[in-house]
């Protein structure tokens, strides 16, 4: 899925105004296979659209270059010990969290696939809110949510996406910041930028339509709050040994994967809903809290 259409082609126009011929120069925007550049999209690193829209899930995705940024924010927590990360290629990363309707894409395609055998078995918990089972909404542009690691995991093989490794995700985040939150350090300010409880504010006591808050300085919407979201990585407390690029963290006989970011049932403290809350859940857990979003892997740096 991540074979460039080509080298950027010039078109050259031609017109004729008044007898004077004028050239134009046209560049054609570089997209991986499978997508289109977004509408309104401009050429960015090495000539890639900096906005594409997958069309078989009809996720929008930005273009996120190489960086390096401090993972991490000992400041407020102990365990995670900040370490420096390189990521040296560039990826997509979807602007929001997949929602209801992305993932019926997936559902209407795959009618055998039976995504309750990716939960606990124990209990009913796939896709409760689609099945009538769950006050979260069923409606189009809230997010998915009642999917487990594994559900997600079957998604973006479906796709031919995957999902952000855990220097990817809070690289993207973050957005070229080193605060506690992707807007600053105020948390009076989340509510602009995220959903979460706080006290008795009981309308955040659920999920709520993607994009509906500002987005991060890169664009991207919901990353602290609404749900939290599945990466790549398996656990682990703290970073000693983490990985310092954009691979994924993977342990032996591990029991839990990550997930980022925070979710509508936390409160607004930065451990619970800033660019470096972490948590971990067994990867057959499907709740009411978590999500997801997705990557595509570019070729080349």
């Amino acid at each position: 899925m991540s074979t460039s259409r080509g080298l950027t082609l010039l078109v050259l126009l031609v017109l004729v105004l008044g007898g004077a011929a004028i050239a134009v120069e046209k560049d054609a925007l570089r997209t991986p296979s499978g997508c289109r550049a977004a509408e309104g999209a401009k050429a960015s690193h090495h000539g890639y659209a900096d906005r594409i829209a997958h069309e078989k899930t009809g996720i929008e995705l930005i273009l996120v270059k190489p960086g390096k940024f401090i993972m991490g924010a000992s400041k407020y927590r102990s365990n995670d010990l900040a370490h420096p990360v390189t990521l040296k290629r560039a990826y997509y990363m979807a602007r929001t969290e997949v929602t209801n309707a992305q993932f019926r894409r997936f559902m209407k395609a795959n009618p055998d696939y039976d995504g309750r055998a990716d939960v606990d078995p124990d209990d009913d918990l796939y896709l409760r809110h689609l099945r009538g089972k769950s006050i979260m909404s069923p409606d189009d542009d809230f997010p998915v949510v009642w999917v487990s690691w594994n559900n997600a995991r079957a998604f973006c093989r479906w796709a031919g996406l995957k999902l952000p490794t855990e220097t990817q995700w809070e690289y993207a985040c973050r957005a070229g910041t080193s605060t506690l939150y992707y807007y600053g350090d105020d948390r009076k300010a989340f509510h602009d930028y995220g959903w979460a409880h706080a006290g008795r504010d009981s309308e955040n006591y659920y999920t709520h339509p993607v994009a509906a808050k500002l987005p991060n300085a890169w664009g991207f919407h919901d990353m602290l709050g609404n749900v939290w979201e599945w990466v790549e990585d398996d656990w682990q407390e703290n970073f000693v040994g983490a990985p310092n690029d954009d691979t994924a963290r993977i342990i032996d006989d591990a029991f839990t994967k990550v997930v980022r970011g925070g979710s509508w049932g936390n409160n607004t403290a930065p451990h619970n809903v800033g660019c470096s809350a972490r948590y971990n859940s067994a990867p057959t857990n499907a709740c009411p809290e978590f999500g997801f979003r997705v990557v595509l892997q570019i070729d080349g740096p």
